[in-house]
């Protein structure tokens, strides 16, 4: 076991014995075996799907809004496929559900606020929207952070949001 593993296995707050998977950006996960995943977002999108029926689940972890159908890091095209391996799978669009995390502005004080994690959850709200996916959970926009961990066989998503950063001048 690598450092990085043992670290997720410590801060994991999702109880269980399946594996643990850390989503880097412009990556998607979906096994139909239990995972818990996790990963780290600021102005990035991820998009927890999970079925209610088959009780399997996914997430993507984008970078962009848009871009071709084989770049995983637009948050359009992740969303497709990681729904059309679901759909391969066995699940539904119709007992889909979506939890929807990030589009934050972590870099705010440093006088970087940028439209781009906006840009990321619009593109998401509309993908979904065409599915006719409902978005059941959200923690979106603001400044900072959050670490997201998802357990794709319950569904269950928590999180941890971070702090901005701030300047030397104005520290909290």
């Amino acid at each position: 076991m690598d450092e990085v593993e043992r670290r997720l296995r410590r801060l994991m707050p999702l109880d269980g014995t399946a594996p643990i998977h850390r989503l880097k950006p412009g990556e998607i996960y979906f096994n139909p075996k239990p995972h818990r995943l996790a990963t780290l977002l600021g102005s990035c999108v991820a998009v927890c799907l999970w079925d209610e029926e088959r009780r399997m689940g996914g997430m993507t972890h984008s970078l962009v809004p848009s871009g071709e159908q084989s770049d995983l890091h637009a948050t359009d095209a992740s969303i497709h496929e990681l729904v059309r391996r679901m759909v391969r799978a066995g699940c539904r669009t119709s007992s889909m559900r979506a939890k929807l995390f990030g589009g934050f502005a972590p870099l705010k004080a440093l006088g970087m606020a940028g439209t781009i994690g906006a840009a990321n959850i619009e593109s998401a709200v509309s993908v979904l929207r065409d599915y006719d996916i409902s978005i059941v959970a959200q923690e979106i926009m603001g400044d900072g952070g959050i670490v997201i961990y998802q357990d794709t066989e319950s569904g269950e998503v928590t999180g941890r949001k971070i702090n901005p950063l701030q300047t030397a001048e104005d520290p909290d």
